[in-house]
């Protein structure tokens, strides 16, 4: 019976450590892009912005995004693509909570807007499933 308990708990504690993590997780392809047509129906405070609009923010406004992350660049960098078009997101580990994502996965994004046009990235502070 010890035999057991013992094996159970180690299990446990096995499971906790390697999802502990999160992250990205290279090797898919993202779907491929859509034409968006009606745009994002939903409550105001979970409304998206697709990345083609958010070009020409003001530095540090807050946005939220729906996508793909489609490819890890260097350090807590990544290439992001919506239905409209692709943007650089900085993302650190607290922001995937935990969670591994893959560029098949559709995520939703939340961050600060910082740069104009083409320089234009977006300081992540959330990534969840939509």
């Amino acid at each position: 019976m010890k035999q057991v308990v013992i094996a159970s708990v180690i299990m446990m504690f096995s499971v906790g450590v390697s999802a502990a993590e999160g992250g990205y997780q290279s090797g898919e392809t993202a779907p491929p892009q859509k034409n968006q047509d009606a745009g994002y129906k939903g409550s105001e405070d979970t409304a998206q912005t697709p990345i083609s609009r958010i070009r020409d923010f003001r530095q540090g406004g807050y946005v939220t995004l729906e996508g793909h992350i489609i490819e890890k660049l260097k350090g807590d960098s990544y290439k992001f693509r919506d239905d409209t078009g692709t943007i650089i997101i900085n993302a650190e580990k607290p922001a995937f909570k935990e969670k591994t994502y893959s560029a098949s996965d559709k995520v939703r994004v939340s961050g600060k807007v910082y740069g104009r046009g083409e320089q234009t990235t977006l300081r992540v502070s959330r990534i969840e499933e939509p």
